[in-house]
């Protein structure tokens, strides 16, 4: 996939793939995060979107979130063997790694 269709009120939009560092999912709705700062809903859920994206470009850390690799400023550890991040443009400080895939998440980043 290269590019998504956002309806915006009675406007589309077209959000280029390379443009988006990551898509979270809320309440059943799921946003895709831009290098501008902005978040727009997408028509997707994240287990549709891991499998229309490129997996050496996006990796879903937790049922929550799917990121970009240029999505991440800084990894921290965190409790219970996990890992939390600080994402460009994402207003949740709370993104976390789930334990069972920190192990898969170290090697994609070491790829």
């Amino acid at each position: 996939k290269e590019r998504f269709v956002i309806r915006i009120g009675e406007r589309l939009l077209t959000l280029p793939v390379s443009d988006t560092l990551w898509f979270s999912s809320k309440d059943k709705v799921t946003f895709a995060g831009t290098l501008s700062g902005k978040s727009y809903p997408v028509d997707f859920s994240l287990d549709q979107l891991e499998k229309m994206l490129d997996p050496d470009r996006f990796y879903r850390i937790s049922r929550q979130y799917m990121i970009s690799l240029d999505a991440v400023k800084e990894i921290r550890t965190y409790s219970s063997s996990r890992l939390k991040l600080d994402l460009q443009a994402c207003a949740d400080k709370d993104v976390l790694v789930s334990r069972e895939r920190v192990s898969d998440f170290k090697q994609w980043l070491d790829r």
